[in-house]
C-alpha cells in the first residue's frame, strides 16, 4: 500500500510513537556526538570538541523537526549523518592544518571550522532545494552504479580513520599502526566490542533493538571496565576517555553569532575547501536520493524524490543559520522507526524534541558517555561500508566494475576524495562510451528491392524496382551518434557504396536521439566517398536538435546531400529516380529533353506513365481484346488537385484504374489535420477494397494535381462478369495478382525488419 492510500493523523497511536521516537533519539544522539568527535578529532580541534557537539545536536533536532514534518514517509528520522560527514571532517583538518602554521590565529580555529560547517549546511541545503524545486530529482538514475559504490567504500575509509582519530587522537599511518599510541586497555576492548556486536549481530538477530542494546551495553562494560582497572571517571576524562563537560545551551542565540565570534573567523582559510564542499553536496543529494530509493523499496511507501530534495534542503538551511551542521534523512534510523510501530509523523516530532531537549536542557550528562563506544560506532559505520563495497561487491559486481569500486578505494585514500571520485566518473564514461560503442546504431539496413515506399505503382513497375532496388540502400539509425558510432556507421555505408556499388543512400534519423560535433566529421567523411563514387547520400527524419547540430557544422548546405521529412519520401525519390533511369535508357524519346538528372526532384517515373494511356499501361496484365471490353464499361472521371475521389463513410461501390497523376490516401486527425497513408500513381487501383468486401470508405482519397481515372462500378462489374465472363475472370486475376504483390513486398518489410 502506497503513503498515498494512508494518511495517519500526526497524533494518531501516542503511545507507539512515544515509544518509537524514544528508541531512535539515543541513536540520533549516540550518531551526533560520534560524528561531532570524528569532526574535531586530532590535536588541534580536540579542545573544541564541546561546540562541535552542542552543533552536531542543534542539527539532530532541526533537521529531524523538518524532516518529519515534511518529508514523503510519515516515519522519516533526520539528522547528521556519516558519508557527509566524512568530508566535513577533511574539510575541518584542512582548516586547522593551515591555520596551525600561524600560531597567532590558534584563537580562530573553533569559529572558523564552525562557521565552515554551518556555511556548508547552508549553502548545500539551498543547493539541494534548488535542485528538487527544479524537479531534477531522478537525474540520479544516470549516476554510474560502480562510481557511487567507489565513493561509499572511500567514505567507509574515512570513517574508520575517524574512528581511529576519535579513540587515540592521533591520525592513522603507517607509523600508529606499528606502534599503536598509549590508551588504557579497556578503550580498545570497548570499541572492538561494540564495533563487532554491531556488525555480527544483525546478521542473524533482525530486531530493532539490536543496536541500542550494544550501545547500552558498551557504556555499561567501559564503566565496568573502569571500575576492575582501578581508573576513576576524572582520570579517564584526562586522558580523553569522556567527552568534556558540556554546558547547557542558550535558548536566546547560538555562540556562534556573536559578534566577538565572527570577528574571529579566518575567512581566507575556508575557500581552499570548495572542492571538498562540492563533493560534500554531491554526496548529500546522492545519499539523500539512495535513502530515499531504499525507503521506497522497503516499505512499500510511494517517494516523491524532488519532495525529499526540498525538503531536506529546507533543513539544511535552517540547521546553518541556527549553528548546526549537515544532516538529512536516513534510510537506517527511518527504518527502525518503522519497524518500532510509529505510526504518524509524531515519532519523528517526539525525536526532535528529546534531541532538542539534550542540546539546551540536560546537556551535562553527554559528558559521561564514553568515547570508546563513538568510537566502536563509527568504526562499526566504515567497516560495514567496506564489506558491503569490497566484500560482498566482489561476488555481485562484474569485475571491471569491481576494479574501479577498488581504484576509486584507494586513490580516495591516497589522494582524497575529489581525486577518487573524478577518476571513477572519467573511468566509468569512458567504459560507459567504449559499451555504447560496440552497439551498433543501425538498427535496420534494407534495400529498396525489399522495402518500398508508400507509393502504390504499376506492377512493371514494382518489378523493375525489384530488379534494381539493390542500387538504393536505407539505413535506419538509432540512439545517440557520436565519435565513437559514427564512424561504423561511415564503415558500414562505405561497403555498401564501394563493393556493392550503392548509388542512393538514403540515412533515416527517426530513432536517433542527438549526435555531437564530432559525428559530424564522420558524415563528413562520408560524403566525400559518395561524391568520388557518384552516389546520392540523403538524410531523413531528422530532428530539430539534430538538424541544428548539421546546420551549425554547414553539412547541410552540402552540394551531394539532401534532406526529406521522413523516410517515405526518402524511399519515394529514390523510386521515381530509379524508374527514371530504367525508362531512360529502354525509350529515351519519350523522356522530355528537360528531364535530366538535375530534375531528379520531380517523380520522374511517374511523369513517364503519365504521357501514356490506360491502355498502354496495362497491355502486360491484359489481352488486348480484353482490355477493350473492360475499357468500354468503365467511366472516364478528371479531377483537379485536391478533389476528392471519394471521402471516408461513402459507400463502397466501385474501384478506380488511375490512369494519370497521382492520389493520396489521407486520414483525419484530432484538430481537422490529416495524415497520409499511401499515394496511388498510374497503373495501379484505388477502392477495390471496399468494392469486394462492400463495406463503406475508409478514409478520403484526394488528387495530387491533374487526375484521370477510369471508374468501375459494381453494377458494371457485375454486367461485365454476366456478358463477357473470360474478361472479368482477367479482371479479376489482375486485382488479385495487385494484391498478392502488395502482401509479399508488406511481407519482405517484415523480414527486413525482424
Amino acid at each position: 500500500m502506497s503513503s498515498t492510500n494512508r494518511t495517519p493523523g500526526v497524533w494518531s497511536g501516542l503511545l507507539p510513537n512515544l515509544m518509537a521516537g524514544s528508541l531512535v533519539t539515543l541513536v540520533t544522539l549516540s550518531y551526533a556526538i560520534s560524528y561531532a568527535a570524528l569532526i574535531f578529532s586530532g590535536p588541534e580541534l580536540q579542545p573544541h570538541l564541546t561546540a562541535g557537539v552542542h552543533s552536531a545536536l542543534m542539527a539532530a533536532w532541526i533537521v529531524g523537526l523538518v524532516v518529519a514534518l515534511g518529508s514523503s514517509f510519515h516515519f522519516a528520522v533526520a539528522g547528521p549523518d556519516s558519508n557527509a560527514t566524512a568530508i566535513l571532517a577533511v574539510m575541518a583538518a584542512g582548516v586547522a592544518a593551515r591555520l596551525a602554521q600561524h600560531s597567532g590565529q590558534r584563537a580562530s580555529l573553533a569559529p572558523t571550522v564552525l562557521v565552515m560547517l554551518a556555511g556548508s549546511a547552508v549553502l548545500g541545503g539551498l543547493l539541494v532545494y534548488v535542485i528538487g524545486a527544479l524537479r531534477r530529482g531522478r537525474l540520479i538514475r544516470f549516476l554510474p552504479y560502480p562510481v557511487v559504490g567507489g565513493f561509499l567504500a572511500g567514505t567507509g575509509y574515512l570513517i574508520i580513520i575517524g574512528a581511529f582519530k576519535v579513540l587515540t587522537g592521533c591520525a592513522l599511518t603507517l607509523e600508529t599502526i606499528l606502534a599503536p599510541p598509549e590508551i588504557p586497555p579497556v578503550a580498545w576492548a570497548v570499541a572492538a566490542f561494540v564495533a563487532l556486536c554491531l556488525l555480527i549481530i544483525p546478521r542473524y538477530v533482525k530486531h530493532y533493538l539490536v543496536m541500542p542494546v550494544v550501545l547500552v551495553a558498551g557504556v555499561a562494560l567501559f564503566y565496568v571496565g573502569l571500575h576492575f582497572s582501578g581508573l576513576g571517571v576524572e582520570t579517564a576524562r584526562e586522558k580523553s576517555l569522556l567527552l568534556q563537560p558540556l554546558p547547557p545551551g542558550n535558548l536566546a542565540m547560538p555562540p556562534l553569532f556573536a559578534r566577538a565570534q565572527l570577528d574571529l573567523v579566518r575567512w581566507e582559510a575556508l575557500f581552499p575547501e570548495w572542492q571538498n564542499f562540492l563533493a560534500m553536496v554531491i554526496v548529500v543529494i546522492i545519499t539523500i536520493l539512495l535513502n530515499a530509493t531504499g525507503l521506497d523499496l522497503a516499505t512499500q511507501y510511494d517517494v516523491d524524490f524532488d519532495r525529499e530534495l526540498r525538503v531536506n534542503g529546507l533543513a539544511g538551511i535552517f540547521s546553518g543559520v541556527c549553528g548546526g551542521i549537515t544532516g538529512y534523512i536516513s534510510i537506517s534510523r527511518s527504518l527502525l522507526n518503522f519497524k518500532a510501530g510509529a505510526c504518524s509523523r509524531a515519532a519523528g516530532i517526539i525525536m526532535a524534541a528529546l534531541c532538542l531537549g539534550a542540546t539546551f536542557l540536560f546537556t551535562p550528562a553527554v559528558a559521561y558517555f564514553p568515547r570508546p563506544v563513538l568510537a566502536g560506532v563509527l568504526l562499526y559505520l566504515g567497516l560495514s561500508m567496506l564489506r558491503e563495497w569490497i566484500w560482498d561487491a566482489f561476488f555481485k559486481l562484474p569485475l571491471i566494475e569491481y576494479v574501479l569500486v577498488a581504484g576509486m578505494l584507494l586513490l580516495i585514500a591516497g589522494q582524497g576524495m575529489i581525486s577518487g571520485v573524478a577518476f571513477g566518473l572519467v573511468v566509468a564514461t569512458a567504459f560507459f562510451a567504449y559499451s555504447y560503442s560496440q552497439t551498433s546504431c543501425i538498427k535496420h539496413c534494407f534495400s529498396s528491392s525489399t522495402h518500398f515506399s508508400n507509393k502504390e505503382r504499376a506492377l512493371e513497375q514494382t518489378v523493375l524496382l525489384r530488379e534494381k532496388g539493390r542500387a538504393a540502400r536505407a539505413l535506419a539509425l538509432q540512439g545517440y551518434i557520436f565519435f565513437g558510432t559514427s564512424s561504423a556507421i561511415v564503415e558500414t555505408c562505405r561497403a555498401l557504396v564501394e563493393k556493392e556499388q550503392a548509388r542512393f543512400l538514403l540515412l533515416d534519423f527517426r530513432l536517433v536521439q542527438g549526435l555531437d560535433a564530432s559525428a559530424v566529421l564522420s558524415f563528413n567523411k562520408l560524403e566525400q566517398i559518395c561524391t568520388a563514387h557518384e552516389a546520392r547520400l540523403l538524410l531523413s527524419a531528422l530532428s530539430p536538435e539534430v538538424q541544428a547540430v548539421l546546420e551549425q557544422t554547414k553539412f547541410l548546405s552540402k552540394r551531394g546531400v539532401k534532406v526529406f521529412a521522413d523516410m517515405d519520401h526518402g524511399l519515394e525519390w529514390v523510386e521515381d529516380n530509379l524508374l527514371y533511369e530504367v525508362a531512360q535508357a529502354s525509350c529515351p524519346p519519350a523522356v522530355p529533353a528537360a528531364a535530366a538528372p538535375g530534375l531528379a526532384d520531380a517523380a520522374l517515373g511517374s511523369m513517364i506513365l503519365a504521357e501514356v494511356g490506360l491502355r498502354r499501361i496495362l497491355s502486360s496484365q491484359f489481352t488486348a481484346q480484353a482490355l477493350d471490353v473492360l475499357i468500354t464499361y468503365c467511366e472516364t472521371r478528371k479531377l483537379e488537385d485536391g478533389a476528392a475521389l471519394f471521402q471516408r463513410g461513402d459507400p463502397g461501390d466501385s474501384l478506380y484504374f488511375i490512369e494519370r497523376g497521382e492520389f493520396s490516401v489521407l486520414m483525419r486527425l484530432d484538430g481537422g489535420q490529416t495524415k497520409r497513408l499511401r499515394t496511388f500513381g498510374p497503373g495501379t487501383i484505388v477502392g477495390e477494397m471496399g468494392l469486394y468486401s462492400k463495406q463503406p470508405r475508409s478514409a478520403d482519397v484526394v488528387a495530387c494535381g491533374s487526375c484521370r481515372v477510369r471508374k468501375l462500378s459494381a453494377g458494371q462489374l457485375a454486367q461485365l462478369e454476366r456478358e463477357h465472363p473470360e474478361v472479368a475472370i482477367e479482371f479479376h486475376t489482375f486485382v488479385i495478382r495487385l494484391m498478392s504483390s502488395r502482401l509479399a513486398a508488406a511481407n519482405e518489410e517484415i523480414r527486413g525488419l525482424l
